[in-house]
This record gives structure tokens, sequence and C-alpha cells, in this order.
């Protein structure tokens, strides 16, 4: 193996030469270890709140999870491997925390990113296996790309083999020390040829990770995401393990830890998945896991309104493209979900109250999907071509429902604090002439006994935005 080769795949026909293991910024060391994980960290929070918007939860909740259970990911993982290689670490304690020379276990991570998901759930009354179900996607693409690192280390690869994918290893590299296992044969005092079981569980985490992107919707009851994702899992690490040689093992026993782990995981995912759906068959409760997942008329709006808005982008302020459906039905979404008395109606209602008015959609076929009150509903939210703006509000005000007047304040609360500014001044003052037209009018409109707060609370965010954006017109 030549000299400046660090690692290759002679099969493949791939040779990396030269490969450190960190780089140099100012004179300090970065290894590219940290940097992976970091990347994964990253892709994986954006990949878990994509799913989480999309599925009508609230980001905000994510936001929290990812720092937290980062946090308690890396020490969970960190105290795994400490502990069962506590003979080493015993008699190093200064090298427990540190972390640039890897020794990070998976199963510890998901054992404490797990821990902070249940505290957290509980502590805001969200349902725990709902979050993990949405974690679970952050989860497995953390793990996918976070095993590059290994790579980078010379770790976690298995034993010899001259199949497909056989990685050789440059023990000499006067770049990186390179830590033979035991068992691991040397060939021409220079090179290790091995299983580089990093790739392995690499490409079956992106599996799983494909799997569950197709299939979540299909889930039966909450919780089931995640038990599909520890079982996948643990069928393959159960496997992968087995490659190792590097295994942390139970004492003096041999028994690799991990697997063990997996099997167990890999069984009890698979028993409360059968059960649970056989339960559910049956017309009974579910066991352990989360509730039955019943047709989510929320979750449908959604699909509905992004399918009839497919194709509609906004270009914001700084260049960047949106989605409609994203950049305004959900957020007016949002905006009421956060408000408690706002109903199931309401939600609906915002979900689709552009949808007449900007795509082929009609009243039938809303009528066909939802009840007749969020057709009526979207109807009377509905701009006609030859009305100015003004009679549509003083149409939408007789004629509305109080559902549709509490979503129409909604669309302009969102849209005073988040969309004023695009456009150019005449745009700005045109917005907020219609603005001010709403708080008088609508100030007028009795609604019903419940929803009274609701109205303040929004006519009162519309009125501070509306002061706040003829206080910054003066100065422009």
């Amino acid at each position: 193996m030549p000299a400046d080769v660090s690692i290759c795949f002679p099969h493949l026909g791939i040779a990396l030469e030269n490969l450190r293991k960190s780089f140099s910024v100012f004179g300090v060391e970065i290894a590219y270890y940290g940097v992976i994980i970091g990347i994964g960290m990253l892709v994986a929070m954006l990949l878990a709140f994509r799913d989480a918007k999309l599925s009508g939860q609230n980001v905000d909740d994510y936001v929290d999870l990812a720092i937290y259970g980062i946090i308690f990911a890396i020490v969970g993982a960190r105290l795994y491997y400490v502990i069962f290689e506590w003979e080493y670490y015993s008699k190093h304690l200064s090298e427990i925390i540190n972390l640039r020379n890897g020794g990070l276990a998976i199963y510890g991570g998901i054992i404490g990113g797990v821990l902070v998901c249940i505290v957290l759930a509980k502590r805001r009354k969200l349902s725990v296996w709902r979050m993990l179900d949405t974690g679970a996607i952050g989860l497995v693409t953390g793990q996918m790309i976070g095993r590059w690192g290994n790579f980078f280390n010379r770790e976690a690869y298995g034993g010899d083999t001259d199949s497909l994918f056989a990685m050789r290893i440059n023990i000499n590299d006067p770049l990186v020390s390179v830590n033979v296992q035991d068992g691991v044969s040397i060939i021409d005092n220079s090179y290790i040829q091995v299983h580089p079981t990093f790739l392995y569980e690499s490409f079956w985490c992106l599996c799983i990770l494909v799997f569950i992107q197709l299939f979540k919707r299909k889930k039966k009851f909450d919780g089931e995401v995640f038990l599909w994702y520890i079982s996948a899992y643990g069928f393959g690490r159960f496997f992968i393990e087995g490659l190792r040689t590097d295994q942390l093992t139970m004492g003096n026993t041999g028994i690799a830890i991990s697997q063990v782990l997996s099997a167990l995981v890999l069984i009890a995912g698979v028993l409360l998945i059968i059960v649970n759906r056989v339960r559910i068959r049956k017309g009974m409760d579910t066991i352990f896991v989360g509730s039955t997942v019943k047709e989510d008329v929320i979750q449908k709006a959604m699909d509905f309104a992004k399918d009839a808005h497919q194709g509609q982008i906004w270009t914001l302020s700084d260049g960047s493209d949106i989605s409609y459906f994203e950049g305004h039905l959900l957020g007016v979404y949002h905006l009421l979900a956060k408000i408690p008395a706002v109903n199931e109606e309401m939600l609906v209602t915002a979900l689709l109250h552009d949808t007449m008015e900007d795509t082929k959609v009609g009243y039938s076929d809303i009528l066909k999907k939802f009840n007749r009150d969020v057709a009526e509903n979207v109807q009377w939210l509905t701009k006609k071509a030859e009305s100015t703006y003004y009679d549509y509000i003083d149409e939408l005000l007789q004629n509305g429902s109080d559902a549709a007047v509490i979503v129409k304040l909604a669309d302009r609360q969102f849209n005073t604090e988040n969309l004023m500014n695009l456009g150019d001044e005449e745009w700005h003052e045109k917005k907020i002439d219609q603005a001010k037209y709403i708080l008088d009018k609508f100030r007028m409109r009795k609604v019903r006994k419940e929803y009274e707060g609701i109205k303040k609370q929004l006519l009162d965010a519309i009125e501070t935005d509306v002061a706040d954006l003829e206080e910054n017109e003066k100065y422009q």
C-alpha cells in the first residue's frame, strides 16, 4: 500500500491520499469527527423541524427538544461508553471529558435524547409518543451522518474481509495514529483490510429514514414511527455489531452489549407494533404506546391545502423563495393554534381560507372533503373578483360565521406582524389602511361569548402592529 494512501477500497477503485483526522484554523486543531457530528445534528434538526411544521405541531417545542436533547444525548453517549470502559477510565479520569478522540456510544445518546423528550412532553402536556415519532426522524438522520466521523478517526471498523466493500487502512500513516484492534490481521506490515462497518450502519440508517418518510402517514398509533425506528435499527445493528472488533462487552463475558440491547429493542418494538395493530383492528385501545390515530381532520386539511396550492411561491425580502402553503397558510394556522380557546373548525378554516380564491378548488370540492360549516367559512372568506377589498370585508361581517371572522382577523394579524417588510411604500400604505378598516369594523361585530377573548387578543395585536408600522413609515 503506497505510503501516501491513507484509506482505500481496492475492489471499488477508490483511494484517498493524505487523509487527516483534523484540520487547523488559526492554530487550533479541529477534529473532522466533531465537524461531522455537528453537521449531523444540524441536518437532523432541520428534518425534524420540517416534519413538526408539516404535521401541525409547534416547531418551538422541537427547538427546545433539540437544544436540551443534543446536550443530554452527548452526555448519555459518553456516560454509556465510559461505564463499559471503566477499567480504563478509572485510571485516566481526565480522559472522561475528552471527546476529541471519539468514545460516544449511540445507544447512550438515544437513551439521553428519549429521556429529555419524555420530560419536555410531560412538562408541556404534549404527547410523548407523538414527539418521539418526530424525534425519530432526527435521531436516525444524525446517526446516518455522524457515523462518517468514525471514518476519519479510523475506528468502528470490523474484522478481516475481502468482500466488495473491503476497506484498507494504512497503519503507518504519518498523519494519523491507527489503533489496530485485536484479531485484525496486519498485511505486509503496512495495512489492515477490514469491514467498513461505519459505512454499513450509515447506509442502513439511510434506508430506515427513507422508509419512515414514505410510510409515516400510514401509522396506526402515536409512537409507531419510533417503534419502526428502534426495531429496524436494532435489527441492522445486531448484525453489524457482530462484524466489529471494538465492541463494548459485558465484563469478561465477551458478550457485546450493543448486540444484546439491539435484540431487546427489536423484540420489544416488533411485539408492540403487532399487539397494538391487532388491538386497533379489534376496536380496542392501545397499550403502553400513544393513542390510536383516527382520521386527523387537521392533517387532512393540511394535505388538501398543500396540494391545492402546489407551485405557488412567494419570494421574500431576502430573495429566498417559500411555498405559499408554508409561508402563509401554515403561518396563520400556527398563530391560531397558540390560542387555547381556538377550536378545530377555526384551524381547518385557517388552512383552507385562501383556497377558493387562489386555486381551482371550488365549494363542492371542499364540501366533499370537509363539513358544510368549513365549506361555507371558506366561501365567506373568498373575495369576489369584482368586489373591492372593503366591500368584501363588509359582506364577511354581515353574512360570515364567527369562525370565519376570527380566521380573517388571524390572517390580518399574520400579515401585519410578518409581511409588511415586503413591497414598496405604496403597498405598505394600502395594507396599513386595510388593517385600520378591519380594526374599525371588526370591533363592532359581535361574536359568540367564548370567542370574544380570541377576537380581542387578535384586534389588540393588529392595533399594536399598525401603530409600529406607521411609526416606522415616518422615518423611512
